[in-house]
C-alpha cells in the first residue's frame, strides 16, 4: 500500500523546468523529429514505449499545456521548413516553365504531404493521454486534428491552388503525372481539406476510386443543383410583371381572416 502511495506521489510531483527539459522534452523532441523525417526504420518498440511513458509523466507532472505548446512549435517549425522547400520548387518551375519542373513541384508536394500523414499516424497515439486530459476537454479537438490543421494552414492553403493549376496544365500532355499519383493526391487532399476537394469535382470524379468520396461529391453536386433551381424559380416568380404589388401568401391569408365593414 505504501509503495503504491509512493509511486503516485512520485508520478504527480511536478517537474522542475530543468527536469522537464532534460528528462522529458529533449528525448521526446529527438524521437518526434525522427518520425517527421520518416527516418525511424531502426526505431525500437521499447523506445516507443519509453517516449509514451515520458509524455504520460510530463502530463501528470504539471506540464500538459507546455508539452502541447512545445509539440505545436515543433510541427510549425517542420511545416515552415517544408514550405521553404516548396516555395523554392515553385520559383524554379516559374522561372524554367518546363513540364519537368512542374512535375517535380507536384511530386514534392505529394511526398511531403504523404510523409507528414505517416508521421502523424505514429505521433498522435503517443499523445493519447494528453489528448484525453487536456486537448479534448479544453479545445474540443484532438492532437491529430490540431497538427493536421497546422499543416493545412502553413502549407496546403499556400500551395493548393498552384498545385491544381499546374496539374490541369500537365494533364493533357505526354508529361502528365500517372493516374496513381493523381489518385493519391486527391485522396490526401480530401482527407485534410474536403472543401478543396469539392472545388475540384471533375478531377475527383475522374481519378478517385473511393466510392464513399465519390458519393459525397455527387451528393454535394445534387444539393447545389437543387439549391440553384430553387433560387432560379424564386427569381422567376419575383420578376413577374406586377410582382411588386402581389401580396405574399401570409399577407393574403391575414387579409382574408381580418374582419372588415362595408361603407
Amino acid at each position: 500500500m505504501a509503495e503504491g502511495y509512493d509511486f503516485l506521489r512520485f508520478l504527480f510531483t511536478k517537474y522542475s523546468e530543468s527536469e522537464y527539459l532534460t528528462e522529458a522534452w529533449t528525448p521526446i523532441h529527438v524521437v518526434l523529429k525522427q518520425f517527421l523525417q520518416n527516418s525511424s526504420e531502426n526505431f525500437q518498440s521499447m523506445s516507443y514505449q519509453t517516449i509514451y511513458c515520458q509524455i504520460y509523466k510530463s502530463t501528470c507532472k504539471g506540464y500538459k499545456e507546455r508539452l502541447f505548446d512545445d509539440l505545436k512549435k515543433l510541427i510549425i517549425e517542420h511545416c515552415q521548413n517544408i514550405k521553404v522547400q516548396l516555395d523554392e520548387s515553385m520559383k524554379r518551375m516559374i522561372d524554367d516553365r518546363s513540364n519537368r519542373h512542374k512535375n517535380i513541384y507536384i511530386l514534392q508536394f505529394i511526398n511531403y504531404l504523404h510523409q507528414f500523414q505517416r508521421a502523424i499516424d505514429v505521433i498522435a497515439p503517443l499523445f493519447h493521454y494528453l489528448d484525453i486530459v487536456y486537448v479534448k476537454p479544453k479545445l474540443k479537438s484532438t492532437i491529430r486534428q490540431e497538427l493536421i490543421s497546422l499543416y493545412k494552414t502553413i502549407i496546403i492553403e499556400s500551395h493548393i491552388n498552384h498545385i491544381f493549376i499546374v496539374l490541369q496544365q500537365l494533364m493533357n500532355t505526354s508529361d502528365s503525372p500517372s493516374k496513381e499519383t493523381i489518385g493519391l493526391l486527391v485522396h490526401m487532399i480530401n482527407d485534410i481539406t474536403p472543401e478543396s476537394a469539392m472545388k475540384q469535382r471533375d478531377l475527383f470524379k475522374r481519378y478517385c476510386n473511393d466510392e464513399d468520396i465519390l458519393n459525397e461529391i455527387i451528393s454535394s453536386d445534387e444539393e447545389m443543383i437543387t439549391s440553384a433551381s430553387r433560387t432560379a424559380s424564386k427569381r422567376s416568380a419575383d420578376s413577374l410583371p406586377g410582382g411588386e404589388d402581389q401580396p405574399s401568401a401570409k399577407r393574403t391569408m391575414n387579409m382574408i381572416k381580418s374582419p372588415h365593414s362595408d361603407n
